[in-house]
């Protein structure tokens, strides 16, 4: 099925996944305005991007005014992530990976919103991850920043449904970016085969989306062991 072109807005988009998805996006003739914190691969020749740390206080306030330029957006597709080792007594970037995560995201959302509500329609698409299901000692900020973005992305997608505004949550797993940094990756995609399964989205427009299921299963038993090994302590 084709698309018919739409105006999106893709946070995160200077490199891995959603680097991938701007330039299969492109491919497919829509118009897309990207958000990122470092300058877009594609240069000047590529669709407008903007320069801007999400962490940051403004950043909501610079986005409305982003909004305001380039008219609505039909969708819209958080990529932006970070991840941070966890090293005793050091937790000085804890809050930053939370704020990156999630914060932003649901300022992007909460921007987003008022004007699909009076249109009566959107599309939010949030890439979450498979580890957002355990606890992980050595990364609790991103595990801990995974698991309340997902929950809450699901959520929103059945708060908003009957409003005619769709919520995407595509939990992946090992994708061969900067940000992994475990030593066992099993079944790692590469950024293009994790962009196929947005660009999938964007007609199939699923609650929720884990991939590969078979690590997604997988991690939600050793999210039941640990829970179990809590329970029982």
């Amino acid at each position: 099925m084709t698309l018919m072109p739409k105006k999106i807005l893709l946070i995160g988009n200077s490199d891995g996944i959603g680097a991938a998805v701007t330039r299969s996006l492109l491919a497919q003739g829509h118009q897309v305005v990207g958000v990122s914190r470092s300058p877009s691969p594609l240069g000047i020749e590529g669709p407008r991007h903007m320069v801007l740390d999400i962490s940051d206080p403004h950043y909501p306030e610079t986005l409305r005014r982003l909004m305001a330029e380039e008219g609505p957006f039909d969708t819209c597709i958080f990529c932006a992530a970070i991840g941070s080792g966890l090293h005793l007594p050091d937790l000085s970037q804890e809050a930053k990976v939370i704020d990156v995560n999630f914060t932003a995201m649901v300022h992007t959302l909460a921007t987003l919103l008022p004007g699909w509500l009076k249109q009566g329609q959107g599309h939010f698409i949030g890439l979450s991850s498979l580890a957002d299901d355990f606890y992980n000692t050595d990364a609790p900020s991103y595990t801990a920043s995974k698991a309340g973005f997902s929950n809450y992305l699901v959520a929103m997608a059945l708060k908003l449904k009957s409003q005619g505004i769709s919520i995407t949550n595509i939990r992946f797993g090992f994708v061969d970016t900067k940000l992994p940094k475990a030593s066992w990756k099993p079944l790692m995609m590469t950024p293009d085969q994790a962009a196929t399964y947005v660009m999938r989205c964007l007609t199939t427009k699923p609650i929720q989306l884990s991939v590969p299921k078979i690590l997604g299963f997988a991690l939600y038993g050793i999210r039941w062991i640990q829970s179990l090994r809590i329970w029982l302590s």
